[in-house]
């Protein structure tokens, strides 16, 4: 055992139990483990999700696999943009937990951690693919891999500097979907079923929905004349292609039992606040519309009611993205880390109605260039603390969840003031329980001259309205 894992405790398993209460003796071979697959489709918003209530029919595949599985209805991240919440979800921890805050500064902590370092202690081939740079060995999300395949393609602008053996983001296209499904198909063949496996792959047709070079013909008119169209056709595209994938891994020797685990790392603001400032994009803000992401569960293996599989259902109770690594630890009968925030709501999913610990109110935060900000949602309201000035937004905000937030326009702070000054009671006992941990910074970390270029380009700062993380 590493030294950095010395201190997570695994649950005893299923052999290891026989043998004790066997007296000893060499009890048969055991079940193999669960294999675990997860699925990031970054940017996707849970309202723009067919099962979630989107008005129009953008993701049929999506709903065939949770009229089969689970989908957790209210998912909060814990950032508005890719690095510090994708930190947050696989280490079940606060970003400012782990130091991360702003662009190409800081990487994931060594002593954090990971999913993939978890189950690879407890015996899983371990694999990884990114087509988002921020997700690269840079910053060292390849913790716990086996092989870890970095995306080439950088956000850097010419000028900044570019990693060997990379290119500019503005001089070739991000890997596709079909392109990071077929490396994960080809690694899981090679293991024959001869060890369990977890896959972490992340997809950007969403993220990066403007760019029509990603979205494939059939695919090209669909939603016309609807309100943000290309991002429907791009959700429809990668989820009928993440359908497919399910199917490919679920038949290959050793991978019917399988948990698929399908979800987003932060929505996107598309047109839902036209009078606040950079809010088209993510990372700036923290609506709604950007933090509540969808979370799907589906294992093959349930259909025929294999290993005391749940029934589908759809939980409603509200989670965090940190609560996914405890939830899915619990289905692979694994013991979380003992530095883990998040708890398992899988008791819920096997009809438990005890009500899961989790605090009063969601919390998530942002830094993303320029900004400062932190909310809390609740049942009926949510608050803001804009500490850096925002053009159109007031310091103390109160919106109304389920609304469509358009700054002052819709905030009722000063008409709700004991709700207001409760969110913000809590807000400031929970940044005292929660301080800002230090950055670890990247090695090698940009010159001061190639840091400017990126500033005047518009990649490390600035008010521009859109982003590109």
């Amino acid at each position: 055992m590493t030294a950095k894992t010395r201190d997570l405790l695994l649950r005893p398993t299923w052999a290891v139990a026989l043998w004790l209460t066997a007296g000893g003796c060499a009890p048969d071979p055991p079940p193999r483990p669960t294999n675990l697959v997860l699925v990031m489709i970054d940017t996707l918003r849970a309202d723009k999700v067919s099962s979630y209530g989107c008005e129009v029919d953008t993701s049929p595949a999506l709903t065939r696999l949770v009229q089969k599985g689970v989908q957790f209805d209210s998912v909060t991240a814990q950032s508005s943009w890719t690095l510090p919440s994708v930190g947050s979800l696989l280490t079940s921890r606060y970003p400012r937990s782990l130091g991360l805050y702003t662009e190409d500064g800081q990487i994931v902590p060594d002593e954090a951690l990971t999913l993939a370092e978890i189950v690879q202690e407890a015996g899983y081939a371990t694999f990884g693919i990114t087509a988002n740079p921020n997700l690269n060995s840079r910053y060292n999300f390849d913790q716990g891999f086996d092989a870890y395949s970095d995306s080439t393609v950088v956000f850097h602008m010419p000028g900044g500097e570019i990693p060997e053996g990379s290119t500019s983001y503005l001089q070739a296209p991000l890997r596709s979907a079909p392109q990071i499904f077929g490396a994960a198909v080809e690694f899981a063949r090679t293991m024959n079923g001869s060890r369990p496996a977890f896959l972490q792959l992340n997809l950007m047709e969403v993220h990066e929905h403007k760019s029509d070079i990603y979205l494939r013909d059939p695919y090209k008119g669909l939603f016309a004349g609807q309100e943000s169209a290309a991002y429907l056709r791009a959700v429809r595209q990668v989820t009928d292609d993440t359908e497919d994938f399910v199917k490919r891994i679920a038949a290959l020797p050793g991978w019917e039992d399988t948990l698929f685990v399908i979800l987003s790392d932060h929505g996107e603001g598309l047109n839902d606040h036209p009078n606040v400032v950079r809010s088209k994009g993510h990372g700036a803000l923290l609506y709604e519309s950007s933090i509540r992401v969808p979370l799907i569960f589906y294992n093959p293996s349930w259909n025929v009611g294999q290993h005391g599989a749940p029934e589908p259902r759809v939980v409603k109770e509200p989670l965090r993205l940190l609560d996914v690594l405890p939830t899915v630890l619990d289905v692979l009968e694994l013991g979380a880390p003992h530095d883990c925030l998040g708890v398992s709501a899988w008791p819920l999913v096997l009809g438990s109605h005890r009500p899961l610990e989790l605090p009063e109110l969601m919390v998530s935060e942002t830094f993303f260039r320029g900004v400062s900000k932190i909310s809390a949602v609740g049942q009926e309201w949510q608050y803001f603390n804009n500490r850096a000035k925002h053009p159109g937004l007031p310091r103390h905000e109160l919106q109304l969840i389920g609304s469509r937030p358009n700054g002052l326009l819709t905030d009722v702070s000063g008409a709700q003031k004991e709700v207001t000054r409760g969110m913000r009671e809590f807000l400031a006992g929970w940044e005292e329980r929660y301080p800002m941990a230090a950055p670890v910074p990247v090695e090698g970390k940009l010159s001061a001259a190639d840091l400017e270029q990126l500033k005047a380009a518009g990649y490390m700062g600035g008010d521009e309205d859109e982003s590109d993380d």
